[in-house]
């Protein structure tokens, strides 16, 4: 069959349109397994399935990060100066705690395509990880200039809550965080980080309602992804203060646990 790109990762972030998008590139690879194109667009969705623990079990999201890693590996092999190929890389590593690898993938990507905006986004959320997430909203903030698809500003509002939320500004994060839901209110993410932005602000009411929501929404979380994803993603020794705390929160109310 003629490849078909991937259009539904350009939509709405949800389970069922990664599944589709992922379908299409395997179709693709099966007519031509150099497809670069299919081989990049099939890593991304593993990234995704990795990201979204709220969608799956901890043992699909650990087989698509090793075959996403695989992938994408097969792609720069093929074509070394793909800079999306780098960018999926550093999504992947830093979804699988290698932060250190993700900042050099990211800076390669960034290297050959300054314009690419979903490297700028990823790279500041993997430097929170790092504990630089001071410098993690500018850095969304420019790739939203880049970048004017909705879909991606989700995602980006969503980074820059979480970051603001580690330094403590709470009510930025909280005004982040709701504009990603505003954009997809699917997100778990989004969800999960406003509930503990909500509570450690003081708005009680307000998060004991965003925890129902979470809860109505995803009833079935997998025990262990929030630990993977968020607390023993990262040794930095000031990524581990801000977190904690937030985590508390969150647990606090019955989530993540």
């Amino acid at each position: 069959m003629p490849f078909q790109r991937g259009t539904a990762l350009e939509g709405e972030l949800r389970p069922d349109l990664t599944a589709q998008a992922q379908r299409w590139y395997l179709a693709a690879l099966a007519d031509d397994p150099r497809n670069v194109e299919a081989l990049v667009g099939l890593a991304r969705t593993c990234q995704e399935l990795v990201s979204n623990p709220w969608w799956g079990d901890p043992l699909a999201a650990s087989v698509a990060s090793d075959l996403g890693r695989e992938v994408v590996a097969i792609a720069l092999k093929l074509a070394p100066g793909a800079a999306d190929a780098h960018c999926v890389q550093g999504m992947l590593y830093s979804a699988a705690g290698k932060l250190d690898e993700a900042a050099l993938a990211f800076d390669r990507a960034l290297a050959m395509d300054q314009g690419l905006a979903i490297a700028h986004g990823f790279a500041a959320y993997n430097a929170a990880f790092l504990g630089s997430a001071g410098h993690t909203l500018p850095a969304i903030e420019r790739a939203m200039r880049l970048d004017q698809a909705d879909r991606r500003h989700s995602i980006w509002f969503f980074f820059g809550g979480f970051a603001e939320l580690l330094i403590g500004r709470t009510e930025a994060s909280i005004a982040l965080l709701r504009k990603s839901l505003e954009l997809n209110s699917s997100y778990g993410s989004a969800r999960m980080f406003l509930i503990a932005a909500l509570s450690l602000s003081g708005q009680n009411r307000e998060a004991a309602a965003a925890t129902a929501s979470f809860r109505q929404q995803y009833p079935d979380g997998p025990a262990g992804a929030c630990e993977q994803l968020w607390l023993s993603r990262s040794r930095s020794s000031t990524y581990r203060a801000q977190i904690l705390p937030v985590f508390d929160a969150i647990r606090s109310l019955g989530v993540g646990t």
